[in-house]
């Protein structure tokens, strides 16, 4: 699991047949106290977090693979949870 803030979405015009239809989000890895740990990675959003949430994002290929109905999909990344606040 990743902690991490929605930064954006990814458009494409072309793209694996798994990914058609699902919203792909940019989303950068953060600390407890908001601050980015890392690069964004792209996972896919079946919740449908808004920008600049913070979220628990699943790195569990297979999981996503499930997700999406597809065995071969390429996307590992999924988010999972919308934090609403932290204490």
């Amino acid at each position: 699991m990743i902690h991490a803030r929605i930064e954006g979405n990814a458009t494409s015009t072309v793209c694996h047949p798994s990914l058609k239809g699902q919203k792909i989000v940019l989303a950068t890895p953060v600390d407890e106290q908001g601050e980015a740990t890392g690069y964004p990675i792209a996972a896919i959003d079946p919740i449908g977090a808004g920008l600049h949430s913070t979220v628990f994002i699943s790195t569990d290929g297979s999981f996503t693979q499930k997700t999406v109905g597809d065995n071969r999909s390429p996307l590992r990344n999924e988010v999972v949870g919308i934090i609403d606040e932290t204490e």
